[in-house]
């Protein structure tokens, strides 16, 4: 959620998604920064800063999960899973050509 009090707080216990992920094969190598509360237009918070657009550094990388789609869209994985304000979205990235 990008909030500084929660810096080393950790569940207790896996999400389903994150269980099924694992079961399948995925290996989690990384956490990726969101907007401080989620519901903002553009990925700032106190913890990593602003982050932005792979591809144009004058660009916003979007809000919610901006941290993963930048991620993916620098090529960093092959599959991003976001959740948040209910929705689900899954990007996958292939070589030349995104499937949703």
């Amino acid at each position: 959620m990008g909030y500084v009090s929660w810096i080393g707080k950790y569940d207790k216990e896996n999400s389903v998604l994150v269980d099924m992920l694992q079961k399948a094969g995925a290996v989690f190598y990384v956490k990726t920064s969101v907007p401080q509360s989620l519901m903002v237009c553009e990925t700032v918070n106190n913890i990593i800063g602003r982050t932005v657009n792979p591809r144009n550094k004058n660009w916003s990388c979007g809000g919610s999960s901006g941290g993963e789609g930048a991620m993916v869209g620098f090529r960093g994985g092959i599959i991003g899973v976001g959740t948040d304000i209910g929705e689900l979205s899954c990007n996958f990235k292939t070589d030349y050509r995104e499937i949703s």
